[in-house]
């Protein structure tokens, strides 16, 4: 019998870590070979840029060398049939992967995309792997309760969505990786771990600072059950839910200038709105012309680092 090609699923809500997560496996020497697949809801398709390195070009809906991107159509209402030709084009790769990464949006509804990434018969899903936000959970969601209910949600409707589908995520998880733990007191990272395996006993935890959960630390963890995944998502009536959570849209903006900084920093102390999940690009500055830097926000934190 054929051995099946492994597939591990990496989601979380929007801003949790996952490219970062993503990247430095990618530096793994057993994972050199490694397919990987990005599912972007923004039609730009950064991630996928970013995970197939400097001097690569990607196309949505396409495999170049062994990176796949489905953004834009190809990760709403395409999902499913651009998904099943990516996992046909990888299968032809020589030499063939060990494994096949898939980084989803963090807008993903669970049951859908695991759908997609296990149509294929010559495929198996190793791990589903949802990344959570330490220090936004500890913020916003009372270090978690608010998902198990024993805080009322915030009145704030931006943060209720946001809580309905990282609750939702976690419910499919596998492994859950708790991520940035380092903006918080280990012991609030504890108490974290404590809810979250309330939430979803059957997950192994795992906590990341600075992306230092490697994926090898996982092999002891054994793979999720389809079937078992099948009957929570009837349970949960999802098994016929769209592909993205409802409400989240995503938007390109493109222009020439340069930000001034000063102006940058007042837009967002004073206009970054909860409602505002996840910004993500390339950006310039007027007092650093000759630096393109990665701008990434993720609820009120907001890191620039050097392209």
């Amino acid at each position: 019998m054929t051995t099946r090609l492994p597939i591990v699923v990496l989601t979380g809500f929007l801003g949790s870590g996952k490219t970062t997560l993503l990247r430095r496996w990618q530096r793994d020497e057993a994972l050199r070979d490694a397919a990987v697949v990005v599912h972007d809801l923004s039609e730009f398709g950064l991630d996928a840029e970013l995970v197939a390195g400097e001097g690569q070009e990607t196309e949505a809906g396409v495999l170049t060398g062994r990176v796949a991107a489905l953004h834009g159509s190809h990760a709403k209402e395409r999902l499913h049939e651009s998904a099943g030709k990516a996992l046909g084009a990888i299968v032809a790769l020589d030499p063939p992967p060990p494994v096949v990464l898939v980084e989803s949006t963090g807008a993903a509804r669970p049951w859908p995309l695991i759908a997609a990434f296990t149509q294929d018969a010559r495929f198996a899903l190793r791990h589903f792997i949802v990344t959570v936000d330490a220090l936004n959970l500890h913020r916003d969601f009372s270090d978690g309760l608010v998902l198990t209910g024993e805080v009322l949600p915030p009145d704030d409707v931006a943060l209720r969505h946001a809580a309905e589908v990282l609750a939702e995520q976690i419910a499919f998880a596998s492994v859950i990786v708790l991520t940035k733990t380092d903006t918080l007191p280990a012991a609030v990272a504890q108490e974290q771990v404590r809810i979250l395996q309330k939430l979803q006993p059957r997950a192994a935890i795992g906590l990341s600072a600075q992306a230092g959960l490697l994926l090898p630390q996982l092999d002891a963890v054994p793979a999720p059950k389809l079937p078992v995944l099948r009957r929570r998502a009837e349970e949960l009536s999802l098994t016929k839910a769209q592909v993205t959570a409802a409400d989240v849209d995503c938007l390109v903006i493109r222009d020439k200038r340069p930000f001034h900084p000063q102006r940058l920093h007042q837009a967002c102390q004073r206009h970054l709105g909860t409602g505002l999940y996840r910004t993500k690009g390339f950006l310039w500055l007027a007092s650093r012309p000759g630096h393109v830097l990665l701008w990434q926000q993720s609820g009120s934190q907001i890191t620039l680092e050097l392209t």
